[in-house]
């Protein structure tokens, strides 16, 4: 599907009292303009943000009650509130995202810790100096420590899942699933730097008329990993 209509339509009154009516299209091409709006084309902008995705959109003028577009329908979204179990060593307090990149523990300073946790007998003032030398934080590391020796190995991370479905002349290009994409959503409550996984697509019909739904998956505040799941 090249492109779909956005929810959220917007019709308002401007500074003259005309009735403004705003439709947004997203997609992967740029949205020809809707060819049965009773009203006139005031402006069309399109943008392309970082995912690849490009978004048109069209600002009518036009009288009241009118507006209605044939052939296009809006897009439904479903948002789900969530958790996915994350290993203990990923949890902010730890490094988080940033470990590789130097956050509280290095990568060598917690396979010393983890490896501790599993030898028996083995407590950390045994490795605290081997720790330090990694330039890991010391605190940080006999607390991770503590949650290893325990059992503990893993937490809930919360998570947010958007469910898109549209209907479309065609199955999406199986391709983009797996990639980091752009739901084309705004959801208040998402964590600075947090990026979006198309994780799912799926699409039931006939030739020509298609029920298409997308599935997106959030990533904690350092984004998905873009080598790894970057187009």
């Amino acid at each position: 599907m090249p492109y779909y209509e956005q929810p959220g339509r917007t019709s308002t009154i401007d500074k003259d009292g005309k009735q403004v009516l705003v439709i947004t299209f997203v997609g992967d091409s740029e949205a020809s303009a809707p060819s049965n709006v009773t009203g006139t084309l005031r402006s069309k902008t399109v943008t392309k943000d970082v995912a690849g995705q490009v978004r048109t959109q069209f600002q009518y003028e036009t009288d009241s009650g009118s507006g209605s577009i044939a052939g296009f329908q809006s897009v439904q979204v479903e948002v789900v509130s969530a958790v996915r179990t994350m290993p203990i060593e990923q949890h902010p307090n730890f490094g988080g995202s940033q470990i590789s990149s130097g956050g509280f523990i290095k990568p060598e300073g917690i396979k010393i810790v983890r490896d501790a946790a599993q030898t028996s007998g083995k407590k950390f003032s045994d490795i605290e100096d081997s720790v330090r030398e990694t330039g890991s934080d010391v605190s940080k590391s006999r607390s991770l420590y503590g949650y290893l020796a325990a059992g503990t190995t893993s937490y809930y991370e919360p998570s947010l899942i958007i469910r898109k479905t549209y209907q479309a002349s065609s199955p999406p290009p199986a391709g983009r699933v797996g990639k980091i994409a752009n739901p084309g959503v705004s959801v208040a409550g998402v964590p600075k730097g947090a990026t979006f996984l198309l994780v799912n697509v799926s699409a039931r019909g006939a030739s020509g008329a298609f029920t298409v739904t997308e599935e997106y998956e959030m990533s904690g505040e350092g984004g998905w990993d873009t080598f790894l799941y970057g187009s």
